[in-house]
C-alpha cells in the first residue's frame, strides 16, 4: 500500500523582503521518521546578483564623482591663477677671450639672457643645475652655468620703476653681537633691522640715489 501525502500550498507574497539568512520551507511534508531536506524559494536566488549590480552601480558613481572633482579642481586653477609660459631672450653677448694656440682654444663668453614671468599669481624658482652651451658647427667652444634665484611674479613693474626712477627695495638685516666688559661677554644677542628704501636707479658703476627710506630694528636680549 502506498503512502499518501497531503497537498501543501506555501502562501508567497508578490513582494517579498528577505534578511540575513534565508529561510527554508519543506516540500512535499517529511514523512515521520523521515529526515526533511529543506528547499528555499526560487525568488531568493538573484538577491546575490542585485547586490553585485548595487555595488558596480555605487564604484561607477564613486569614479564619475572623482573625475567632476578632478576636472573642477583643473578648471579653478586655470581660471583662478591663469599660468602662462615665461619668455627668454639673448640682450648681450660679450667675447672676453678667445685664444686659438694650435689644437689648443681657450674662451671665454658673457651671455645675458633675459627672462620674462607674465604671470600675477605663479613665481618661478630656478634650481641648480642649469647649463649654457656656446658650439660652433656642433663643436662645443665654450660651456657655463646660471644662477639660482626665484624669479617673482610678473617682473614688468620693475622695468617700469627704473623708468621712473623710483624702486622700491626692502633690506632684512641680521646681525649676532655680544656686550664685552672687561674679561667677560655675554651671551649672543640678535639684532635684527628692516628697512624700506626707495632709490632713482640700479645700474652697473653708478652710485644709487636713496629717494626714501623707513627703518626698524629689534633687538632680542
Amino acid at each position: 500500500m502506498g503512502i499518501q501525502y497531503q497537498p501543501y500550498y506555501a502562501h508567497v507574497p508578490d513582494q517579498a523582503h528577505y534578511y540575513g539568512q534565508p529561510q527554508p520551507y519543506y516540500y512535499p511534508p517529511p514523512h515521520p521518521g523521515q529526515k526533511p531536506v529543506p528547499r528555499y524559494h526560487k525568488e531568493q536566488r538573484g538577491s546575490g546578483t542585485k547586490w553585485c549590480l548595487r555595488c558596480v552601480c555605487c564604484c561607477c558613481c564613486c569614479f564619475l564623482l572623482f573625475i567632476l572633482c578632478l576636472v573642477g579642481a583643473m578648471a579653478f586653477f586655470i581660471l583662478y591663477y591663469n599660468p602662462q609660459k615665461p619668455n627668454y631672450d639673448v640682450k648681450e653677448f660679450a667675447v672676453k677671450s678667445f685664444n686659438l694656440n694650435d689644437n689648443t682654444l681657450e674662451t671665454d663668453f658673457k651671455v645675458s639672457v633675459e627672462a620674462d614671468n607674465p604671470n600675477d599669481k605663479i613665481s618661478i624658482l630656478y634650481e641648480k643645475g642649469s647649463m649654457f652651451d656656446v658650439s660652433y658647427q656642433g663643436t662645443r667652444i665654450c660651456s657655463g652655468s646660471g644662477p639660482e634665484f626665484q624669479q617673482p611674479t610678473k617682473n614688468d613693474s620693475f622695468i617700469e620703476d627704473q623708468k621712473n626712477g623710483k624702486i622700491p627695495l626692502d633690506i632684512h638685516i641680521y646681525v649676532p653681537i655680544k656686550f664685552a666688559l672687561e674679561n667677560s661677554k655675554s651671551k649672543i644677542i640678535d639684532v635684527m633691522m628692516k628697512c624700506y628704501i626707495e632709490v632713482d636707479s640700479l645700474k652697473r658703476d653708478k652710485k644709487s640715489k636713496i629717494l626714501n627710506k623707513i627703518c626698524h630694528y629689534k633687538v632680542n636680549f
